[in-house]
Parts: C-alpha cells; structure tokens; sequence
C-alpha cells in the first residue's frame, strides 16, 4: 500500500472545481475513489493523471481530462448555458460557491392564486441577491415595487437560479405565466429543497434550526394565507395585506441564502469532505525519483 504525504495546504471551500461528476460515465464511487488519491481538483487531476489512470484506466482517464478542460473552459468564461446543460441536475448544489459572485445569484420564490400553473395566477414573484430584494407584483404594485414583467429583465442579470421546490413549481409557473413573451430560463437552477431534504429537513423547520428569524408578522405565516392576504388586496385595496404579503415573499427569498449555506456545508462534509485526502504530490514525486 502507498504511503502518500499529506499536504498542509488548505483546500478550496467550494466543491465544483473538484467535482468530476458531470464527466460520461462518471458514478460516485469513481469520484471518491479519485478523491481518496489526493485529486481534489481539476488542475490536480490534469497535472497528474497517471494517478487517475489507476483508477479509470488510460483511456477513460484521458477522455475525462478532455472534459474538464471544457468544464474550466466554460467556467472561466462564464458560459451558464455550458453549466446548465452539462452539469446534471441533482447536483446542482455544487454550483452554489465558486460558480457565481454572490451578486449574480438570483434567489427566487413566488405567491400564487393556486397551484395549477397556466390557470392560477402569480400574484408577486420574488427576487433577492447579495445586495438586495425586490418584489415584482401584478396588477398595481406600490412605490418600492416593480410590476410582474420587469422580472424577465431583472433575472438576465445573473448566472445562477436558486429556489426551493422551483423545478416543480415556480419555474413552471413563470414561464407559463409569461409564454406570450416566448419567455424560457437559460440558467443552470439550483432547486435546493432536493438536498435539504438529503440532509436536513423541510424549509422553515431548517430555518429554525439555521437560527434564521422571521418578522414577528410573518413568523408562522405559511403560503394558504399569501393567497387570502392577495384577494384582501386586490378586492378590498387592503395595504396592510399587501405589505404584509410582499414582505413575506421577499423573506422567502432572502433566507434561502442562509438556508442553502446550510444545506452547502452539509453536503460538502457529506459528500466530499468525508472522502477527499489532500496528497502533496510534489513531494511524493520527489521521494520516488530519489530512490534511483
């Protein structure tokens, strides 16, 4: 067995420039097995890919060579269209750091009339970044708003969609909402109710446990009541309701970046902290020309 030095050097936070499972054929198993050799990261992987060899095999390894070369190709020009097509859904976690500047990551939610999307309404869509939050509203939205059409807009600003159950709902629902305009999202989503639930648990029973702490006025207040706090608005001009209702939705948004920082650490120590050994190469290269 190989006795590898380890390195002291501190590793990157982020899990996608180790990742090596967008690569065909790529499981797992592969990719821990990868890890526990010491390439934690695609620079690593390309410097020495004898290792990989070992356990790929000579021609799968440099297939995969090839394709992170297109991956750090993409990333470096800031291509969301590459990520969002290559890079597989289910982990789209590992785009959360080192993807985007956190001013260019949209967090995204929606209050609705329903649940049926082209037949109920989206009343306000939400959307939050580093920086700010801003709620778009239909029908008559109050100074400090924006109407519900300026959102296709604001959201080509960013490289990164983050939402909670927004595969299943709030994406469908605004381009459904707005396919008169022809409207499609073009960026790589990262739905983060899937692995939350992985880890954690659901959405405001994790915010509890986050530590993240809502408005006395919204604190238990839960999506049925968005809907009643809508039709006091629009059929009795209610403010309270209407301030109440978009103050709700942009906390939604906001507090999905503690959440999913949350949610982020857990699956990097679940997924990649748990397997990945730093080896400095370097030095193991060294040691093993000396001996001749």
């Amino acid at each position: 067995m190989r006795c590898w030095p380890r390195s002291n050097t501190i590793w990157r936070s982020d899990v996608l420039t180790a990742s090596f499972i967008f690569a065909k054929g790529m499981s797992e198993e592969l990719e821990r097995a990868l890890w526990s050799r010491g390439l934690i990261s695609w620079d690593i992987l390309r410097q020495y890919p004898e290792e990989a060899a070992e356990v790929l095999g000579s021609s799968r390894t440099g297939k995969l060579v090839e394709q992170i070369a297109e991956a750090q190709q993409a990333l470096a020009r800031g291509d969301a269209a590459w990520f969002k097509t290559a890079w597989p859904d289910r982990e789209s976690w590992r785009l959360w750091k080192g993807f985007a500047a956190p001013e260019r990551i949209a967090l995204v939610d929606i209050e609705t009339t329903g649940l049926t999307p082209g037949y109920d309404q989206i009343t306000v869509i939400g959307l939050a970044d580093s920086t700010k939050a801003t709620a778009y509203v239909a029908g008559r939205p109050q100074p400090g708003d924006e109407p519900l059409e300026r959102f296709r807009d604001a959201i080509k600003a960013y490289h990164l969609i983050v939402t909670y159950n927004g595969t299943g709902f709030d994406l469908p629902f605004i381009e459904k909402s707005f396919r008169d305009a022809n409207f499609k999202f073009t960026l790589p989503h990262l739905d983060v109710m899937l692995p939350a639930r992985s880890v954690q648990g659901g959405l405001k029973d994790m915010e509890k446990q986050v530590g993240i702490v809502r408005p006395a006025d919204i604190k238990d207040m839960r999506g049925i009541e968005a809907i009643q706090l809508w039709g006091q608005w629009k059929n009795a001009g209610d403010l309270a309701a209407y301030r109440k209702l978009t103050t709700y939705c942009k906390a939604d948004c906001v507090n999905l970046k503690d959440f999913t920082d949350a949610v982020y650490a857990k699956k990097w120590q679940t997924v990649y902290g748990n397997h990945a050994r730093p080896v400095d190469f370097a030095k193991l290269k060294g040691q093993q020309l000396s001996i001749f």
